[in-house]
């Protein structure tokens, strides 16, 4: 019992001196957002297969990455990394970065660093969460209690201060909270007898107001974002399932020479129905949903106020054969109806709107360990809408690795 308390205080120490977990994206500006027709589509065909997402959700430990190309300036990019290990049935350390970039320009985040404690070695524990930064002020500091253990069946509710100690470490500048930023999160995992697996997530940021004195200026932030995935296996290689994510976000800066206020909300829901995990050829087909929309008010500049709006929906196929141990073919077929618009509230003559079909076909090349637990995936898409007049529409590169 003694050895067991002192392990416990031991790693309480060392999650203080951690710290904490990030939370809010440091993105301290208004997004001027203008997606291409096509984007969607992109973000869509450069997905993991189904299969390779299983062995992600399976193991503790893994990364994977995925570079693509959304127009001539712009990438898709989606890159994450979960360490685990278990010292003990009493005591885990986790390591994890998680981003996904593919609307406006986000920094690089800060990896987190957890420990997982389970004081009765049972299902019930705590996690101490942080994120060491050189400058304090920019640690998050956080808690959650945890039901389960991972990768399945599990609970946990997250409690996080963000940038804790801001007010107090900043020496950089004046610059100074007003409103202290919170975060609280539900997430879980669960294998539900032989045929159904369900993930979800779901997360609120209490706004934040951010003063600088120096400037006469002041910025808020608000944000929520959800996930869910429920999957259906009749077999054990088939699949039917839906996938639903998205998020809200709020923010406005105020200064002497820019009042703006923006309101961002993204939903996608996919509905799909996969056969053959795990032999000569995985097929996929599905019907998706996408739809983003960015509000700008402009209090300086009326003529900029901005409502703008680009969904899709879109039914796709893909199939996956593997010809020899290392090497594989991935093809898919994309195709979708566009709707973007741009209305400016002042001035209508600036209004644009886009409406029409965009048709994606991908191809990509795969080549893998013997064991399957690493993978390497390039692509090339054409535009199977126009392909004579334009028909290079990109690329992207994928890496995913469980161990």
């Amino acid at each position: 019992m003694r050895q067991h308390i002192s392990i416990l205080l031991f790693t309480l120490g060392l999650a203080a001196a951690a710290s904490s977990v990030w939370a809010f994206d440091n993105d301290f500006e208004i997004n001027d957002i203008n997606l291409d027709d096509e984007n969607f589509l992109d973000i869509n065909a450069h997905r993991f297969r189904k299969s390779l997402e299983y062995q992600w959700y399976d193991n503790t430990t893994a990364w994977r990455i995925t570079g693509a190309s959304l127009d001539s300036d712009l990438a898709f990019i989606q890159s994450e990394l979960k360490l685990h290990n278990e010292l003990s049935e009493y005591v885990n350390v986790r390591f994890t970065v998680e981003q996904e970039v593919f609307y406006a320009d986000k920094d690089i985040l800060f990896p987190t660093a957890e420990v997982e404690l389970y004081p009765w070695a049972g299902n019930l524990g705590i996690a101490l969460i942080g994120i060491p930064a050189y400058e304090k002020r920019e640690m998050d500091i956080g808690l959650a209690l945890i039901w389960g253990r991972r990768p399945w069946n599990y609970t946990r509710i997250e409690y996080l201060d963000i940038d804790a100690l801001y007010n107090q470490k900043n020496i950089s500048d004046n610059t100074f909270y007003k409103e202290d930023p919170r975060s609280l999160k539900l997430e879980g995992a669960y294998l539900l007898g032989e045929h159904y697996k369900l993930r979800f997530s779901i997360r609120s940021e209490s706004q934040l107001e951010l003063i600088d004195p120096d400037n006469n200026a002041s910025f808020k932030h608000e944000s929520s974002d959800y996930f869910l995935l429920f999957d259906y296996l009749p077999t054990p290689g088939t699949v039917i399932g839906i996938t639903v994510d998205g998020f809200t976000l709020d923010k406005s800066q105020s200064q002497p020479a820019q009042q703006q206020q923006q309101s961002t909300d993204y939903i996608s829901a996919d509905i799909y129905w996969v056969t053959g995990m795990g032999e000569s050829y995985e097929v996929k087909l599905g019907t998706r949903y996408d739809q983003l929309s960015n509000d700008i008010r402009d209090y300086i500049n009326a003529g900029e106020n901005l409502d703008y709006q680009m969904k899709t929906l879109q039914v796709y196929g893909r199939a996956y054969h593997p010809f020899n141990e290392h090497m594989a073919w991935d093809l898919g077929l994309h195709v979708g109806q566009v709707d973007e618009e741009q209305v400016y509230l002042q001035d209508s003559s600036k209004n644009t709107l886009n409406d029409g079909v965009q048709a994606k076909f991908r191809m990509g090349f795969e080549y893998s360990s013997s064991d399957g637990r690493n993978s390497l995936q390039l692509n090339i898409s054409l535009n199977a809408d126009d392909p004579f007049n334009d028909p290079g529409d990109g690329g992207g590169m994928s890496f995913q690795s469980v161990f």
